[in-house]
């Protein structure tokens, strides 16, 4: 009996460390987004006495969204178009590619796959002199193509990991079936493997996205064309400009709008996450 009771006492104290330290992960987390939309509302002033004050207005908001719409509304749809293009594609070729590797059979397979995977093994940052010379010599630079490329040739190697892990724990029997009943290798792909896949396809595709969107690096190296940069080169310039402006509160008001495509993006995408499909699916 006193060994139940403390059985009992010990799930109730874990319960209890557990909800208190995920509820104390939440709050972190949410600091950073409370700080952010509270500054946006607020004067360069207000800001500067402290950052944490309830002293927002209406006139400062209004300027702020308004300084910030127009800062980065070019570049930011330029990201996004970019990074959707380049996950897109990605996924695509990379859902292909494990298809073929995980329900054809020919010579190599084995051998062949794992050089793709090595590519996982190389830090991408190795790559940057050797393709930016390339991206130089074939005439790419300064077009999305130059970003496009690398995305696509090295995002390739985790999808294809990724997808190829989900492919081969389907069963063999419902491949067969669609066979049995005429489904070519087009069919099968289009109507049974890609409504199966389509949760860790998109879990592919929002990472991929996410770290297009957010890719500060590449896209600063390769554009040049002001029409053409992408967001976050765009940013660091912007915020010194508005720092040297007096404009704190359209910085923060720049971040909050820069962040919205991400929350549609994951937000859209939560209900797969959390739902069976998604679970039952990943059989890793």
């Amino acid at each position: 009996m006193k060994r139940a009771r403390l059985k009992q006492s010990d799930r109730v104290s874990v319960q209890i460390v557990v909800t208190v330290w995920v509820t104390l992960c939440i709050l972190f987390s949410f600091i950073p987004l409370y700080v952010t939309v509270l500054n946006s509302l607020k004067s360069h002033s207000a800001i500067a006495a402290n950052i944490f004050s309830w002293k927002a207005s209406f006139a400062a908001a209004a300027d702020n969204y308004s300084v910030a719409f127009q800062t980065v509304i070019r570049p930011m749809l330029n990201s996004i178009f970019v990074a959707f293009i380049g996950a897109f594609v990605n996924m695509w070729f990379g859902a292909v590619m494990a298809y073929i590797f995980s329900r054809k059979k020919f010579f190599g397979r084995e051998f062949l796959f794992k050089i793709y995977i090595v590519i996982l093994l190389v830090p991408s940052i190795m790559g940057m002199p050797v393709l930016t010379d390339f991206m130089n010599k074939v005439h790419l630079m300064n077009t999305y193509f130059a970003i496009w490329l690398p995305v696509i040739g090295g995002g390739q190697a985790g999808a294809l990991f990724l997808f190829r892990t989900f492919f081969v724990q389907q069963p063999d029997s419902v491949f067969e079936s669609a066979k049995i009943d005429g489904a070519n290798d087009f069919a099968i792909f289009l109507y049974l493997v890609v409504p199966l896949a389509f949760p860790i396809l998109l879990l592919n595709f929002v990472g991929t996205f996410s770290a297009q969107y957010n890719d500060y690096l590449w896209p600063g190296l390769v554009i040049s064309s002001a029409e053409k940069k992408t967001l976050m080169p765009v940013i660091q310039s912007k915020v010194e400009l508005l720092e040297s402006m007096q404009k704190r509160g359209a910085q923060y008001a720049m971040y909050a709008v820069c962040s919205v495509p991400l929350i549609v993006t994951t937000s859209l995408s939560l209900k797969h996450f959390q739902s069976g499909d998604f679970a039952s699916g990943m059989k890793l």
